[in-house]
């Protein structure tokens, strides 16, 4: 079995809590729409770090992918080792990204990818301004596999490739020095 843990010297920072049906609600387009308000509530903040949630029955997980793309390591292996874990239920990418449709660059937007374990997915996005901020005519822009649209190209396919390279993302908890098991906030 392939194993991906983090090279030595890289340390993640992830956040797990409860998972809140209410925040992260079993239905795609219910889950697609809370976590796309997380990325717009973290753009009005400035710009929000690439992060990835990964859902599971009773827990979520929020993982920084700053220092994955700081060491210059594949997000996509990452990610799709982190969707390799068990009882994994779905993995979502919540990101400021350049943006392009069907090879046409369409500018900088706050984006949302979500996978299931199933290869369907659900993809949305705001247009950003010059400025950072939405642009204000400009509504949420929603794709999904369940409509027969092509997946986006650079996202997803990580539960595929997990399966098919046998990844798994290993962790260990290493607690700081003056933390406790305090609930993680998500800020996002």
């Amino acid at each position: 079995m392939s194993q991906l843990p983090p090279p030595p010297g890289i340390r993640l920072q992830v956040g797990a809590r409860p998972r809140d049906a209410a925040e992260f609600p079993p239905q795609d387009d219910a889950l697609g729409q809370n976590l796309a308000g997380m990325v717009l509530r973290g753009v009005a903040r400035g710009v929000p770090p690439p992060t990835i949630i990964v859902l599971r029955q009773e827990q979520v997980e929020v993982i920084d992918l700053r220092p994955i793309l700081e060491a210059g390591l594949s997000v996509h292996r990452f990610i799709a080792a982190a969707a390799g874990q068990p009882d994994v239920q779905a993995v979502a990418l919540l990101a400021v990204l350049e943006l392009e449709e069907l090879g046409r660059p369409l500018g900088r937007g706050g984006s949302v990818f979500v996978e299931w374990p199933d290869n369907r997915w659900w993809h949305g996005y705001h247009l950003l301004g010059r400025s950072g901020r939405p642009v204000d005519d400009m509504p949420l822009v929603v794709r999904r596999a369940l409509d027969g649209q092509p997946r986006p190209r650079g996202f997803g396919g990580w539960f595929s490739r997990s399966r098919f390279q046998r990844l798994r993302l290993r962790l260990e908890r290493v607690e700081a020095p003056g933390t406790g098991d305090e609930p993680a906030e998500l800020v996002h």
